[in-house]
């Protein structure tokens, strides 16, 4: 399963439907697809349904497809778990140095798994030292 926490879009030709079902269902389970075809035009047509449930077409399509994969259910965040504050403190003000604090604060929470809002607060801490 590829572990994206954020939904996918795609556009694809409507011929090769059958191909990125497949895929989809060996790479994406767990999730919800949406399937538009002459999207904005006269002849509109949705599908919505679960990964692992959608069956494939017996029909050739025509035209573009638009695919919009959801989020994951059931996603389990990691828990906060206790972290070293000095070497976080250490770690941002070695970035302070050539970062702005809003950066810095993205990318510690992007690397740590924190919440932002204590991160700041240490970024801040770590900026009047």
């Amino acid at each position: 399963m590829i572990n994206y926490n954020f939904n996918i879009v795609f556009f694809i030709p409507a011929i090769k439907i059958n191909f990125y079902i497949r895929f989809f269902k060996k790479y994406f389970f767990k999730r919800k697809i949406f399937i538009a075809k002459e999207m904005t035009k006269l002849h509109e047509t949705f599908y919505r349904e679960n990964v692992e449930d959608i069956e494939e077409f017996k029909n050739k399509l025509k035209g573009e497809l638009t695919i919009v994969l959801s989020k994951p259910d059931n996603v389990q965040y990691p828990k906060e778990v206790n972290f070293d504050k000095r070497r976080l403190i250490k770690e941002a003000k070695k970035y302070l140095k050539r970062y702005s604090l809003k950066d810095v604060v993205k990318l510690i929470v992007e690397k740590n798994n924190l919440s932002k809002k204590k991160v700041y607060d240490l970024c801040l801490k770590a900026k009047n030292e």
